[in-house]
């Protein structure tokens, strides 16, 4: 565990020192390589998150999924163990322990197509450490049959994490150089 909290947060600091150009332009190669991708092509829901503290940027990400008329699902913590997932109306509001803005409007029952997963730290194994409070890890297993990608920096993906019994693994990581593919579909 504590070999855990030293990997995300010297990843943590290492991504808040980016400069502002980096992270734009990653994010714009991500977004390119995730708008052209079958997962998100074949996809009708799609759960995405809102990006802060340098996280590669999903904004534009997000203002597409709404233009392709495809449903734009977004992540609102309901109390300190859960999140749902909340059916995007342009309404926000910045209400939690992150301070991170989270949408307003209804819980989201569905099917979900493509869950756009956020964290800190990946392995090429599929495994991920985020902000330590196991919000995703519980949301993911509601949703097995969802595909489940990331976006990160190289310096985000290391040879392998500590995992944990209750750690939910993602299927794709995309980079500015690569996607890994860890499940095949």
């Amino acid at each position: 565990m504590l070999e855990k909290k030293k990997t995300r947060d010297r990843i943590k600091k290492l991504r808040l020192n980016l400069r502002k150009e980096q992270v734009t332009e990653e994010s714009e190669l991500i977004y390119n390589k995730i708008i052209d991708s079958k997962i998100f092509e074949s996809a009708k829901v799609i759960m995405s998150y809102m990006s802060f503290q340098n996280e590669i940027a999903t904004e534009k990400i997000n203002d597409y999924i709404i233009s392709c008329e495809k449903k734009l699902l977004l992540p609102k913590m309901l109390d300190r163990e859960i999140i749902k997932a909340i059916e995007y109306t342009g309404k926000f509001k910045i209400d939690n322990s992150f301070g991170i803005k989270e949408p307003v409007g209804e819980i989201y029952n569905g099917d979900i197509d493509l869950i756009i997963v956020p964290g800190v730290v990946f392995d090429r194994e599929g495994n991920r450490i985020g902000y330590g409070r196991g919000y995703y890890d519980r949301f993911l297993k509601l949703y097995p049959r969802a595909r489940k990608i990331s976006l990160a920096y190289e310096f985000q993906i290391i040879d392998n994490l500590e995992v944990e019994e209750h750690d939910e693994k993602i299927d794709e990581i995309v980079t500015k150089n690569n996607i890994i593919r860890i499940k095949k579909y």
